[in-house]
């Protein structure tokens, strides 16, 4: 029995509840050739339930410029509804960020949660560092001791470049942050159906913001923060999302400030 107790209490020392996650980057140290394009993956190698991950990376622009980020296969194949996320404005950083969207979806891994795609522009070898990297868990409590160790991208000799990304859906909004109003812009490549949803960042579905028929052009519409039931949305981060009838979408990150 005092074995049985011994192993037991062994056995939940070792569990992974609670114990540091480190991440990584896939490949590590990799060599690419000056006008090529490439990408590098952040994987997770824990069991770890996960409903979102937020990056922000740092690296040189005068040997890499970005080109796009988007969810890792451990998202995208998981059947969920995602709300994803990327800014590279500035210049040698970018953010990164998926939520699955609804109360009753996450992912566990292990698997790849996210990749950046960059094209590299001169010789050099330049240093990819974490800036900022966080975990959710399915009830969007922060996990603790979330570490993604810096890895290196050697450019050598070379040419070529990427095709540019396929047009799609466009969703832009002005003022951001803003309080209470602002006003969205959509677009789309073809006309046809579309809505645009409003999410909190634990994936839940606050309001469907407008719906109808996008044209050419880019259609405007001023809105008023407010939830399904026309009440006012306290501060804080919100998520927008632009669906077609194939299935595309855009996404927005916008930030209320009262």
């Amino acid at each position: 029995m005092r074995r049985l107790l011994l192993a037991l209490l062994l056995l939940a020392l070792a569990s992974p509840a609670g114990a540091a996650v480190t991440l990584r980057w896939s490949p590590a140290d990799s060599t690419v050739s000056t006008g090529d394009g490439a990408r590098l993956s952040v994987m997770l190698d824990d069991v770890v339930d996960v409903r979102t991950i937020e990056l922000r990376v740092s690296y040189d622009p005068t040997l890499l410029a970005s080109v796009h980020g988007a969810p890792g296969a451990l998202f995208s194949g998981a059947g969920c509804s995602l709300f994803p996320d990327f800014d590279d404005s500035t210049p040698g950083e970018w953010y990164g960020g998926v939520v699955t969207l609804g109360s009753t979806c996450w992912v566990t891994g292990p698997g790849e949660l996210y990749h950046w795609d960059f094209d590299t522009l001169a010789p050099g070898t330049c240093p990819i560092g974490t800036v900022m990297v966080r975990l959710y868990d399915p009830l969007a409590n922060a996990i603790a001791d979330v570490t993604l160790p810096a890895t290196t991208v050697l450019v050598g000799e070379g040419t070529a470049a990427p095709p540019p990304a396929a047009p799609g859906l466009r969703l832009g909004i002005a003022p951001n942050p803003f309080n209470p109003r602002c006003r969205l812009s959509l677009g789309a490549s073809a006309p046809g159906p579309a809505r645009l949803e409003l999410f909190d960042l634990a994936g839940r579905r606050l309001a469907l913001a407008w719906t109808g028929v996008l044209g050419e052009g880019v259609h405007t519409l001023d809105w008023t923060a407010a939830d399904a039931e026309g009440r006012p949305l306290a501060s804080g981060v919100y998520l927008f999302r632009l669906t077609d009838a194939a299935g595309r979408s855009a996404t927005l990150r916008a930030t209320l400030l009262k």
